[in-house]
């Protein structure tokens, strides 16, 4: 997979490609024919750094060569890079001994330095030119100004301060640059115009050209031309040449050769003229170059490298999740950060071992399914895996479990006590307090309000809850017994006979290979496997701006997580917004909808699923990617995928409606304290409260039978409604529908066995799949932005301080309130609940909250075994 990650930090509408970004060049254009119109003569000499004759070290024109050297003839050359880099030439004119040389560094704040001699009345003399500028863009398009000034021998060689302004635009089979340098001490300019075409869309061959002006003259008669074309044969090989008008009307040329390997590219440009005198030859030598190199391992020169080589992956302490802040938080490790080195890896034709350091290592389970799946991968492509850890659990253990050699801590251990769903029932708690219970339970899965109104757990809650619990421990098992090669039956004897194991156990149970540490087992890497470190510009995935003009294709990744809230959770408010602002972005190629989410509230889920039916409409392929749960609402906001894909530890399903009403059934009286009230409107009291002093309010009374058939009517009018959006999203019938549904949730390999969902597979599989889908061919690069942004900067963790009896309010029947559920609108990260509740309990209690007595398309939070709650 080739991809670039988005900006993460960009608007919630509007990314690089805004508005402003694109008028700046056009303003650009404009100012430069403006100063076409004012009445100035021409300036001989031009006192400024003259293109026509001191660029020779430029492969091609400015806007064609985009980076650093490019940005002393056209300062946007420098927005168009991935990073700030410096390059640097050096040319000598041939029989005269006289230099050019110079540098060029930086990217949005940018510098560079030209000087060249030159010789007056025999004598050698200097000038230095300087210039300091700003730039700002993307690969699309890009702008910057700079101010110039020079010293030397100024009075010989006439420099005045001028500034320079300049821009690039790009498409993937052209390029025009544009850059205009103004004296600021006379009416002196130069106006410098270059195009790039590639006529098959693809770096193999580039032509170019060029057309400079000074003050003066016109825009068509006058001037000078430039030309040239590039080919690259292979990788990292540049042939071209280049072609320049003089003044008097001759013509001089200059071949091209450059070497690109790694990070470093070589330019050699001999120039000629029209007698094919030599007219000296430039070296150009640049950082952090524009284009894809050959890898310096490939080259069959005689050096000592080690016979394998290895890369390390410290992800000591990380905890593996789906966004981070930006800054302070070093705690988060986002899954689309690590899944780019984890391929880098796999496709490395000369790795041998990766060595991966899992010590105090955690994450979502259904993370851990991917990361381990990308790490089978990477063994599959021919690479050794040894890793390290200290303390494991099940889920790590069946990460782990993928290395040919698994290293333990001397003091560490292993816990694998098995998997189990328990949960309270509060019946005869309510009972006792004096609150009554209605559930509003039709559906014979639907068991989320089972918790207050049984004392037991049902037949129907446990038949689900053992398939979840059986298939949690057959997937871990099916890995580790695989991985460590052990027999089904030997596990099950450690998990019942042992559970936890300590580092010497562990070894002789045959789940580790050694006793070491991270530093031990580097050693070992070094001394026994004769390894040395391969070199990390081997593995860079970054982009080149060179190898694919203008703005890659774009696959937005949403991350709807959390409970189904209009304003928190999943915001399904800002982010079905977000959704259908992509409809008519004509750069947004197919979308990647990451649902983790175990339901709540029917409008954000509906909101959200009907965005997705837009960009479908659209013709746009909208991949679901489902996490660790997708269900009831979580579900909702997947039906209407292009494909869903679950993992074999996803929670989904979850198809049906419910509602629950709490009230005070006595609590008060005990307390002594009495309520009154006056209404109009027969049902209008159902709303009235009692207030209980440090509780809360409570409702005053139960619904009466006529409210009950009324909800009873209305739940299961919209579970009916449920079932025909599930069957139309799906393109299943409703009886099929309805026979899997009743609340029922399902595993992931069941959901696709019963139509629910499409395939297995992660986020990388959903990203490869949207962009077959959307027909990107495999060789193009795709921006990855994420929604929504990574929220800025990591604040200290605040104690949190739970209030009487560990509840905060008593509100409209519902027995908790909770805190906001996210700081920012759908931010998949850790928050501290009250009482300190898991983030999906406390969600599911706010859910409950923001919609009292209403129906609710969630799923029990306790159906989620521990490690599913156990999310940051």
């Amino acid at each position: 997979m080739v991809f670039s990650a988005g900006t993460n930090g960009s608007p919630a509408f509007k990314d690089d490609a805004n508005m402003q970004t694109r008028i700046r060049p056009l303003l650009l254009v404009a100012l430069v024919l403006l100063t076409w119109a004012l009445p100035v003569g021409a300036t001989e000499p031009l006192p400024l750094p003259d293109y026509r004759t001191e660029s020779w070290f430029l492969p091609a024109g400015p806007g064609v060569t985009s980076g650093p050297v490019a940005g002393l003839f056209n300062p946007g050359a420098f927005g168009m890079t991935a990073r700030a880099g410096t390059d640097l030439w050096y040319r000598r004119t041939a029989g005269t001994d006289l230099d050019q040389y110079g540098f060029a560094l930086g990217r949005t704040l940018n510098f560079a330095v030209m000087g060249h001699e030159f010789a007056v009345d025999g004598d050698v003399a200097r000038v230095w030119d300087f210039q300091l500028g700003l730039a700002h863009g993307n690969r699309r398009h890009s702008a910057g100004l700079g101010f110039r000034w020079a010293t030397g021998a100024t009075g010989r060689s006439p420099r005045q301060n001028s500034l320079i302004l300049g821009s690039i635009e790009r498409n993937r089979w052209m390029s025009w640059g544009s850059s205009a340098a103004f004296s600021l001490q006379s009416g002196a300019a130069q106006y410098l115009f270059d195009l790039g075409l590639r006529p098959f869309g693809r770096p193999w061959l580039t032509l170019n050209g060029d057309w400079t002006l000074v003050d003066g003259q016109r825009v068509f008669q006058d001037g000078v031309w430039g030309a040239g074309l590039e080919v690259r044969p292979w990788q990292g090989i540049a042939l071209g040449m280049r072609a320049r008008e003089r003044a008097s009307g001759d013509v001089d040329v200059a071949a091209v050769a450059g070497v690109t390997l790694g990070a470093t590219g070589f330019w050699a440009l001999p120039g000629f003229d029209a007698q094919g005198n030599d007219l000296g030859t430039a070296w150009l030598v640049r950082s952090q170059p524009t284009r894809a190199g050959m890898d310096p391992r490939a080259l069959p020169v005689p050096i000592d490298r080690p016979r394998r080589t290895y890369r390390t992956l410290n992800l000591e302490h990380q905890y593996l999740t789906y966004q981070k802040y930006r800054y302070f938080d070093q705690r988060h490790l986002p899954w689309l950060d690590l899944l780019p080195r984890l391929e880098a890896m796999r496709d490395d034709p000369y790795l041998d071992v990766v060595a991966i350091n899992l010590a105090g290592f955690s994450g979502r389970p259904s993370l851990l399914w991917e990361f381990r799946d990308q790490l089978r991968q990477i063994h599959e492509a021919g690479k050794e895996i040894v890793i390290h850890a200290d303390r494991l659990n099940a889920g790590t253990l069946y990460v782990a479990s993928v290395a040919d050699r698994l290293s333990l801590d001397p003091q560490g251990q292993i816990a694998i006590p098995g998997v189990a769903l328990a949960r309270s029932y509060l019946k005869g708690t309510l009972e006792k307090m004096g609150l009554g219970f209605q559930a509003h339970h039709y559906l014979k899965y639907k068991s989320a309000t089972e918790t207050l109104s049984h004392d037991r757990m049902s037949d129907a809650d446990r038949e689900q809850r053992g398939r979840i619990v059986d298939v949690a421990y057959e997937t871990w098992r099916g890995g580790i017994t695989a991985g460590r090669r052990l027999t089904p039956a030997s596990y099950d004897e450690l998990v019942d006979g042992q559970t936890w194991l300590t580092a010497p156990e562990a070894l002789a149970a045959g789940l580790a290979d050694t006793l070491a540490r991270w530093d031990g087992l580097l050693q070992w890497l070094q001394r026994d496997r004769h390894a040395g470190l391969a070199s990390a510009s081997a593995l860079s995935n970054d982009s080149y701006p060179d190898e694919q003009w203008g703005r890659p294709p774009r696959i937005p990744v949403v991350f709807a997580v959390g409970a189904c809230a209009m304003d928190d959770g999943i915001n399904g408010r800002a982010t079905s917004a977000y959704l259908r602002s992509l409809v008519h972005d004509d750069g947004v190629k197919a979308v990647v909808l990451r649902v983790d989410s175990p339901g709540g509230e029917v409008l954000p889920s509906d909101l959200v699923a009907a965005a997705v039916s837009d960009l479908r409409r659209a013709g746009k392929p909208v991949i679901i990617s489902q996490g660790d749960v997708a269900a009831s609402g979580g579900y909702w906001m997947s039906m209407n995928g292009t494909e869903i894909l679950t993992t074999p530890l996803t929670i989904t399903g979850s198809i049906g409606v419910i509602s629950g009403w709490l009230w005070d059934d006595g609590f008060a009286a005990k307390l002594g304290v009495t309520s009154d009230e006056v209404h109009r409107g027969d049902h209008a009291d159902l709303f009235t409260t009692v207030s209980i002093p440090l509780l809360g309010r409570i409702p005053r009374r139960p619904m009466s039978s006529g409210e009950l058939d009324r909800m009873r009517d209305l739940i299961l009018g919209m579970y009916d409604g449920f079932l025909a959006k599930v069957a139309a999203g799906r393109g299943l019938d409703i009886t099929a529908v309805d026979a899997v549904a009743q609340g029922r949730v399902w595993m992931g390999q069941d959901a696709i066995a019963h139509g629910l969902c499409d395939r297995v597979g992660g986020l990388a599989d959903a990203i490869a799949l949207a962009r077959s889908r959307a027909g990107i061919a495999s060789w193009q690069q795709v921006e990855l932005p994420e929604y929504p942004p990574r929220p800025l900067i990591k604040t200290p963790d605040l104690p949190n301080i739970p209030s009487l009896f560990g509840m905060t309010e008593l509100i409209a029947g519902n027995l908790v309130t909770t805190e906001s559920a996210q700081p920012i609108a759908a931010t998949p990260l850790p928050d501290e609940r009250p009482l300190g509740l898991p983030l999906i309990q406390a969600e599911f209690l706010q859910s409950v909250v923001a919609a009292p007595g209403q129906a609710l398309v969630v799923m029990d939070p306790d159906l989620l075994p521990q490690a599913w709650l156990d999310t940051e």
